[in-house]
């Protein structure tokens, strides 16, 4: 079964996400029963295993080869925080906080500020080399709402809660600091990534709902059309600038799970937002799904493509 399994781009991680949305659309409270089973089994323990991917992985990220991460995944990030934030100030500027053709602002700040750092580690084990899988924490401040706040503290103004960033940082920081003090911490933590994403991907599909996802109907499909057109911009980044394969700036077209809640904490900042957080939240979820499923494969395309030689 693990083989079959493991032939689907980032298998490991979506077959028990999609298997755990199912049963979590059709038994919502099935392991709602409290202690060890709804922690590891009901999407409760989701920020701890999303915690321990980072550590991790950190410890996988070799001081001496920085420089490679600085110059591939480094430009490509920035190029995400810089083009996100451009265009959401920009439809905000056009459209309003309304949006246009069912879209909202707050949807796609959302959407066009997300990365799903768990398919991107998938598709990194599966397609790139250990230093791509290291940085998966830096792909994790693109799932908690730092970048959509950072767009509405400056679209109104205000400050920036960076808290969250520093919280997210933190594991990746000390798994880091610890693995280049000794190889040996490296080797006995590294192994672990991979069994932590299959139940990342269980904790992170327990607690979506597929119904509620296509709800959104061709607003959520529309939108989660324009979030992978814009980030194609980054595989040819990847490819044409940076002289890669495309495999990295591919990892970055999917949409995190974790940003559905971010409609939510939005409208609890900014309460005049509070009549957009249902059908953000819903177009969101919409992306979640399609990109799951679309994302490896995109990235199966690129790297097949660069290495048919």
């Amino acid at each position: 079964m693990l083989k079959r399994i493991e032939k689907i781009p980032a298998g490991t991680f979506l077959v028990p996400m999609l298997l755990s949305a199912l049963i979590y659309t059709l038994a919502p409270n099935l392991f709602q029963i409290g202690g060890l089973t709804e922690h590891i089994f009901g999407g409760s323990g989701t920020t701890a295993i999303i915690g321990a991917v980072c550590f991790c992985s950190g410890v996988g990220i070799d001081l001496k080869n920085i420089g490679y991460a600085a110059k591939r995944q480094g430009v490509l990030l920035l190029a995400k925080l810089a083009i996100s934030i451009a265009l959401s100030l920009l439809y905000m500027f056009l459209f309003g906080q309304a949006g246009i053709l069912g879209i909202n602002a707050m949807a796609f700040t959302i959407m066009i500020a997300t990365i799903n750092p768990a398919i991107y580690i998938s598709v990194m084990k599966q397609y790139g080399n250990d230093q791509d899988v290291a940085v998966y924490g830096l792909t994790s401040l693109f799932a908690i709402p730092a970048v959509p706040m950072l767009v509405y503290g400056i679209a109104g103004g205000g400050g920036m809660d960076w808290m969250p960033v520093w919280s997210t940082l933190l594991p990746m920081l000390v798994g880091m600091v610890l693995g280049n003090l000794d190889s040996d911490i490296k080797t006995f933590f590294m192994p672990a990534v991979s069994p932590l994403l299959s139940l990342m991907g269980w904790n992170l599909g327990y607690g979506l709902n597929l119904v509620e996802a296509f709800k959104s109907g061709l607003s959520g499909a529309l939108l989660t059309l324009v979030f992978i057109l814009v980030s194609f911009v980054y595989i040819f980044i990847d490819k044409q600038v940076l002289k890669n394969d495309g495999v990295v700036g591919a990892g970055l077209i999917s949409v995190s799970g974790l940003s559905v809640s971010t409609a939510v904490i939005l409208g609890e900042i900014y309460p005049e937002l509070m009549e957009y957080v249902t059908s953000a939240a819903s177009q969101v979820l919409m992306g979640v799904v399609i990109t799951a499923v679309l994302g490896p494969m995109i990235v199966g395309k690129v790297y097949h493509s660069a290495h048919k030689n």
